[in-house]
């Protein structure tokens, strides 16, 4: 979890370096960097929701992780990882609104701040039994252990990290 927090701050103060140009796009069509971070912060809302849901349903339906959830994980987190490697939004999160309509980045920051706080309570909930179960339906990897799930949310952010860079490097 310290990695992920600290993926998410540099995320976040990357964004608010930006001031007021973190809502403008470096070039038309393109996402501004609020974009991407509510990008970020929808997709681990998503996943706590999906987590929630999990953990209140039967247990005893979860399945074991195989060597093929552990393969597909892995080749998840390297293509999140390969520099410049772009993809497109899975059907299952909206697209991310017009810039000037997302919330100010202080308030994503406290918005973000909240999930962050539902994930550490979902992983102290969660069984310790179960580790080794699938959990989360990921759009594109399929079914992820808990720790895949948040190794794929560090992956998410980091992955994002370089876009956050792109947007920077092009609008100062």
């Amino acid at each position: 979890m310290e990695q992920l927090d600290l993926a998410t701050e540099r995320a976040l103060t990357s964004a608010e370096a930006l001031g007021p140009r973190s809502h403008t796009p470096p070039v038309p069509g393109q996402w501004a960097a609020a974009q991407v971070i509510h990008h970020l912060l929808t997709a681990e809302k998503k996943i706590v929701a999906a987590l929630r849901h999990a953990l209140a349903a039967d247990h005893s339906q979860w399945r074991l992780g195989t060597l093929k959830h552990q393969v597909r994980a892995l080749l998840l987190r390297l293509a999140l990882r390969v520099p410049g490697l772009k993809f497109k939004v899975p059907p299952t999160l909206p697209p991310p609104p017009a810039p000037e309509t997302i919330a100010p980045l202080p308030a994503l920051r406290a918005e973000w701040a909240g999930v962050r706080r539902e994930l550490e309570q979902v992983l102290h909930e969660f069984p310790g039994t179960k580790l080794r179960h699938t959990v989360f339906r990921h759009p594109r990897a399929g079914w992820l252990t808990i720790g895949q799930t948040v190794a794929s949310v560090l992956d998410h952010t980091l992955h994002h990290q370089q876009q956050l860079n792109r947007i920077s490097k092009a609008l100062k």
